[in-house]
C-alpha cells in the first residue's frame, strides 16, 4: 500500500476498496464476537464451539484486519478467505441462512467478504505474475513453433 500523501491510481484502488469493504465489515462484527452477544453465541453454540471458538474466530480476524492493512494484505486476505469460506460452510450445512430473523444478511456479508478476498487475491497473483515474466519474450516461443 502507498503511504499517506502519495497520489493514488485506479490500480491502487482495485485492491485497496474491497480490502477496506473487508475490514468494514468483519470489523463491524468483532464486538459482537468479543462482547458476547446473543446472536454470536448463539451461532457458536450451534457449532459447539462457544466460547472458546467465538474468542479464538475473533483474534484471528483480528489479526487479518491488522494484516489487511500493512504490506502484509495478502496473508490477511487469505486468512480471511478461509475463516469467512469456513464460516459460508457452516451456513450451508448447520446454521441456515435466516440467523435470528436477519433476513440472511449476515450470509450476505460474508458471501461479499469472500468476494473482496478473492479479488484481492487474484489481483495480488496478476500483479506478481506480470513482475515475474515481464522479461519473457513469448514471440519467441511461438516462432519456434513454427
Amino acid at each position: 500500500m502507498k503511504a499517506l500523501g502519495q497520489t493514488l491510481t485506479s490500480k491502487d484502488l482495485v485492491h485497496i476498496i474491497p480490502r477496506l469493504i473487508i475490514i468494514i465489515i468483519i470489523g463491524q462484527t468483532l464486538p459482537f464476537k468479543y462482547l458476547g452477544a446473543d446472536e454470536s453465541i448463539w451461532i457458536f453454540t450451534q457449532m459447539g464451539w462457544e466460547p472458546w471458538g467465538r474468542y479464538m474466530i475473533a483474534i484471528i480476524e483480528t489479526v487479518a484486519i491488522i494484516l489487511l492493512i500493512s504490506r502484509w494484505y495478502i496473508v490477511g486476505a487469505i486468512i480471511t478467505l478461509s475463516i469467512i469460506s469456513a464460516a459460508n460452510f457452516m451456513h450451508f450445512t448447520r446454521l441456515g441462512f435466516n440467523i435470528n430473523g436477519d433476513g440472511g444478511l449476515l450470509f450476505g456479508l460474508s458471501v461479499a467478504v469472500v468476494i473482496c478476498s478473492l479479488m484481492v487475491v487474484i489481483h495480488w497473483n496478476k500483479m506478481r505474475t506480470k513482475k515475474y515474466t515481464k522479461h519473457f519474450d513469448f514471440t519467441e516461443i511461438s516462432d519456434k513453433r513454427d
